[in-house]
This record gives C-alpha cells, structure tokens and sequence, in this order.
C-alpha cells in the first residue's frame, strides 16, 4: 500500500474521492470530443472553395475585395439579392412614371430615404422636365445594365443604368445612360419598408461610355 492510498484513508473517503475523479474525467473526455470535432468542421472548411467577391472601379481600374454582408442592429443579414432588389425597387419608383403613378412613386421614394438624401433624388429627376413630360402623357422606363455592392459599411452600391421616355403614342422622346451612387442604412423591417433599408445619400451622373 503506498503513502498515497494512507493519506487518502486517512483524510477523506475513498468512494468521495473516485467519484469526483470520475467527473474529471468525464469532462475532460467531453472537452476532447468538442475539440476533435471542431478540427473536423475546420479541416473540412478549409478545403471548400470560398468565393472572394472583387469588384473593378469603372472609373480608376482598382480591384477591390469587398465584404457583401449587411448586418442591422439586431444581426439580421441581407442578402446580395435582396440589397439588389431593394435598389431596383427604389430607381424604378424614380424613373419609371407615367400620369397616373407619377405621385404614388414620389411618396413611395419619400419613405424609403432620408430628406438630405430626398432633396438630391429630387435634384436628380429633373422634376420641371418630368411635369412638361407628363403634361404630354409620356411614359418613362428604366433597366438596369451593371449593378454592384461597392461597400458593405455603410452600404453603397453603384448602379448603371438607361432610362427611357415614350410619348403616348410609343415614339421615343429621350433616352438616356446614367451611373448613380447609393449609400444606404439597415433599419427595422416594417409593412411600410420590408427590405429594411433606407438611403442616406444619392449621386447620379450622364454616363457616356455604356454599350447599348
């Protein structure tokens, strides 16, 4: 019998102390499982191709790597798809008009932007050519040609674009080649914004150089 079983008898029972040991090492084995299994899902990620999305500057060539994730306060993500969506929506309220939805598309743009950024929306639609339009019962259209997340934090997306007015008649009026830059802001989702997105800021500008 060596000393160590003399001091065990000596200072506490012998079934006590083999049941805590016993607890030991259940823990330990459970703590080994957990980290063998994390190696697992580590090595198996590791050998999954991860598509790195790069989007190129139209303007200066640079190739940047960006981060698509959009995260709201309450960690919900959006989406590529759905930050896309929410970007046609928004452009075909402004561009898309005839006499009838002209003012129901201004409201909708009121909603789903800020007023600084609402203030250069307005600046950008030219709002006394598009009255001297309808006043003509034109028809304007829009399509987007290039569409890319330029910027995860905040959010801004560059846009190109065509828009296109028809005269009640289907002749073509005008017909014009746009790239726009938005920078928007996750918010609650609401009946009234269910993308959950709001801009902040619009830039828009003739772009020359797009192919038809």
């Amino acid at each position: 019998m060596s000393a160590s079983d003399d001091f065990i008898r000596s200072s506490g029972n012998l079934a006590y102390v083999n049941m805590w040991l016993k607890l030991i090492a259940l823990v330990l084995l459970v703590l080994c499982l957990a980290i063998t299994g994390t190696l697992v899902v580590k090595t198996i990620d590791g050998r999954t191709e991860h598509v790195v999305p790069i989007v190129i500057n139209q303007a200066t060539g640079d190739a940047l790597v960006v981060d698509y994730r959009v995260i709201d306060a309450a960690g919900e993500e959006r989406a590529p798809v759905e930050v896309r969506k929410f970007t046609e929506d928004f452009l075909a309220d402004a561009f898309t008009f005839n006499r009838f939805t002209v003012q129901s598309r201004l409201e909708s743009l009121a909603r789903l932007s800020t007023p600084e950024a609402l203030n250069q929306i307005r600046d950008s639609l030219n709002l006394p050519r598009r009255s001297e339009l309808i006043s003509r019962n034109a028809q304007g259209l829009f399509d987007i040609t290039s569409f890319m997340i330029i910027e995860s934090r905040p959010l801004r997306t560059r846009v190109y674009f065509r828009t296109r007015v028809f005269a009640g008649g289907g002749e073509l009026i005008e017909e014009n080649t746009w790239v726009s830059v938005m920078t928007s802001r996750p918010v609650r989702r609401s009946v009234r914004n269910p993308h959950g997105l709001i801009v902040i800021e619009y830039r828009q500008s003739h772009f020359t150089n797009m192919e038809d």
